[in-house]
């Protein structure tokens, strides 16, 4: 029994390491190998042992991700939450990786460009009090959202916001996002929003 537990928790301290590194950079073919490893030994393991749901508390937790884009542009989504919960999941012949974030918010790149002859992005930023992220997908979804869009100066994401400066404001019922591939396909259901006719001009 402590041998076995020794060997999960060697397991739990590799699955965690390698996906946070396929998450923060580019996708890159050396990243397609080592998640096909992974996917293999997880399988491998959940179907040779009979594991219960393990879950581990985290505070302070950050999540950055950067896309390439078809431009060549790097979209950044910055994802902060004071706690966390993340569930390791043993189901059927795989490992499931799941974290729920408490208490969050969330930066998120739409589009860099140059408008005379100045850098500026467009931006999303929104704030939800939980919210989960699927790491064997990619998929992030928060409900009861407050959505606010920017039009800003620079190429990097602002360390802080205020909500004031949004050209878009309002609530969602929730969001949602995912990061496979090289776009962000976010959706926001039942959004109601209003203009700031006072950056908008």
């Amino acid at each position: 029994m402590y041998a076995r537990a020794t060997r999960f928790t060697s397991l739990v301290v590799f699955l965690i390491v390698s996906l946070w590194i396929a998450q923060v950079t580019i996708l890159r073919s050396k990243d397609i190998t080592t998640y096909n490893n992974f996917s293999k030994k997880s399988k491998e393991f959940a179907t040779t042992q009979n594991l219960a749901t393990t879950h581990q508390k985290r505070q302070g937790v950050r999540k950055d991700i950067w896309l390439t884009q078809v431009d060549k542009t790097r979209n950044h989504t910055r994802i902060d939450s004071l706690t966390s919960t993340l569930t390791l999941l043993p189901k059927e012949n795989k490992l499931d990786i799941m974290e729920n974030l408490h208490d969050l918010k969330c930066w998120m790149q739409d589009k860099l460009y140059i408008a005379e002859k100045t850098p500026m992005q467009q931006m999303r930023f929104f704030e939800a009090g939980e919210g989960s992220y699927q790491y064997t997908t990619g998929e992030f979804l928060a409900e009861a959202v407050t959505l606010s869009l920017f039009r800003i100066p620079g190429h990097q994401l602002p360390p802080h916001i205020d909500t004031k400066a949004a050209f878009l404001h309002g609530i969602a019922k929730d969001v949602s996002f995912s990061v496979a591939g090289k776009s962000t396909q976010f959706q926001a259901e039942s959004f109601k929003a209003t203009l700031n006719p006072e950056v908008v001009r």
